[in-house]
């Protein structure tokens, strides 16, 4: 066991965090937004080592992400927002998991003034996280908002709290309201209602509740996602209110000159030992600017005091938390993976896809994996580009690529290695199957589409593709294979990792592509390193 733990306890892109406990196992899931499988759940014995056990969405007949699209909100301040699953809440009750989330779908072409729909709320039940098979298809249920919970009450009543939206251009924007729910037919039954709006801050959303010591507490956040964010607390008597603010709101957020902002949308759980823990969201803005941010909003936790009949007290959250005694038996000592490499592998379920991926585009020959090119590119707002990749967990790693260019049916067209977060932002190690060609390609919001430092392949059979991360700056590299001798690494370029930051809800992943003319494009490995 250990006497203190670092934050984030889960890192990269594994923002709203919702946890619980069964027996002695915590499970953990988190937002995916327009990425499949969607919705991954992780399990941990002692709240610091995470296994991924599974995602919700693992079937592409469960739901549609063809709408998951993305808008730039405000390039000035580097708001870039995308649309798919948002901030899912699981309970567990009488041997069974519920999960509920929204789906927010947009157009092609989005206005700022648009906002995302909630099409649909929905409910899945399982009952065994490891298993695929055993999540049910979506059960929709009538909502118009985002940030569903569910509160099973010892009277056998099922409460469902969420974020109603009036409009993200209107004043109030949110407001929490609820509703009894049967989990049978996915049928409100009872008119949903306001019943907070918390304590003035923008957007009050994520609602959890609980009850302990005879009261019945709302924790929500407010101030949006962003570096306004905290969490605030109000309870009441009855599971339906009046629910009346906690005097010292917020219980957290963002310390003033702290590395980590954006703090907020928190869960409660309770250990085996007694003790009280919060999980929440926060983002890392490091480098010499503090403006390098790339794997976005990363899931953190912090002890937690819960005196009877009083609010809860959240320690302030910091990069590395020391323990008291009365916590040491339960938090573990955390499992180094500096300097470890591993090959992507289509069959995992940390790897991911964007939006609906069409899966026979993909497939795995020993340790290679083939991808068949269609015309859908990164930088498409719809579709789903053939790109597979696993989320980017620490800012120094690298990822690799090997294109077997005469082992490849495809002669024309694009394949490459990427770094990604949107089809606003993005660079790779682009080659040009047609013209022997490798090259820097970088889509950013506030720019065109352009390409940087091409340069020209001759006689080559193979290409070794490679993206090295930083704090400070992505550098992209590639080396050829002529004849039996690979050649001297060539460095095309970097770029800061500031343009893969900004006021966005999702991170960097790092992924193989490629478009063009219908054919197969031959990659013989993808290893990514964390050093």
């Amino acid at each position: 066991m250990s006497s203190a733990y670092e934050n984030p306890i889960l890192p990269g892109f594994y923002p709203d965090p919702c946890i619980l406990r069964v027996d002695d196992t915590f499970y953990l899931i988190n937002s995916s937004f327009q990425f499949f499988p969607g919705l991954p759940i992780h399990k941990s014995k002692d709240l610091i080592n995470w296994e991924l056990v599974g995602n919700v969405i693992n079937r592409p007949s469960q739901l549609s992400l063809q709408h998951a699209t993305t808008k730039a909100n405000n390039l000035e301040r580097r708001e870039i927002f995308a649309g798919g699953l948002y901030a899912p809440t699981m309970r567990f009750h009488n041997g069974t998991f519920y999960i509920v989330c929204t789906n927010l779908t947009g157009s092609e072409s989005m206005a700022p003034e648009t906002d995302f729909e909630p099409n649909t709320n929905f409910l899945i039940t399982c009952t065994d996280l490891s298993d695929p098979a055993a999540y049910s298809d979506p059960m929709p249920f009538d909502f118009h908002g985002i940030d569903p919970d569910l509160f099973f009450d010892d009277d056998g009543k099922v409460y469902m709290t969420g974020s109603f939206i009036h409009g993200y251009r209107k004043k109030p924007q949110t407001v929490i309201r609820q509703a009894e729910i049967d989990l049978t037919t996915g049928k409100l039954v009872t008119e949903a209602r306001d019943v907070w709006a918390g304590t003035g801050g923008n957007c009050p959303e994520g609602p959890h509740l609980y009850k302990k010591d005879g009261w019945y507490y709302l924790m929500i956040a407010e101030g949006g996602t962003h570096r306004r964010h905290k969490v605030t607390m109000a309870r009441s008597k009855a599971a339906t209110g009046p629910f009346e603010g906690y005097e010292k709101n917020p219980l957290i957020t963002a310390a003033p000159g702290s590395p980590i902002t954006c703090v907020g949308h928190a869960d409660l759980v309770q250990d085996t030992a007694g003790n009280w823990w919060a999980l929440m969201l926060g983002r890392r803005e490091l480098g010499e600017r503090g403006d390098s941010y790339p794997l976005g909003r990363e899931t953190y936790m912090v002890p937690v005091d819960w005196p009877e009949g009083k609010f809860p007290i959240f320690e302030p959250v910091q990069l590395q938390h020391s323990l008291p005694v009365s916590r040491k038996s339960i938090v573990g000592a955390k499992q180094r993976t500096s300097g470890t490499e591993w090959p992507v592998e289509l069959s995992s379920p940390h790897t991911i896809y964007v939006r609906d991926a069409t899966l026979n585009n993909y497939s795995a020959e020993g340790a290679a994996i083939l991808l068949r090119l269609t015309n859908t590119e990164l930088g498409a707002m719809t579709g789903s580009p053939t790109f597979v990749g696993q989320r980017q967990t620490s800012l120094m790693s690298t990822a690799s690529a090997e294109i077997d260019l005469a082992g490849s049916a495809a002669k024309n067209g694009h394949a490459g290695l990427a770094v990604y977060k949107d089809p606003f932002r993005y660079a790779s190690v682009d080659v040009d199957l047609s013209a022997g060609q490798v090259s820097l390609a970088l889509r950013h919001a506030t720019q065109d589409h352009t390409i940087s430092r091409s340069k020209r392949v001759v006689g080559a059979a193979a290409v070794k593709l490679k993206i090295e991360s930083s704090v400070e700056n992505y550098s992209f590299s590639y080396s050829t294979l002529v004849g039996e001798r690979w050649s001297t690494e060539v460095e095309l370029s970097t770029i800061p990792s500031s343009a893969m930051s900004g006021d966005d809800f999702t991170g960097t992943v790092f992924g193989i592509y490629a478009y063009g003319p219908e054919d197969t494009v031959k990659f013989d490995s993808f290893t990514i390193r964390v050093d």
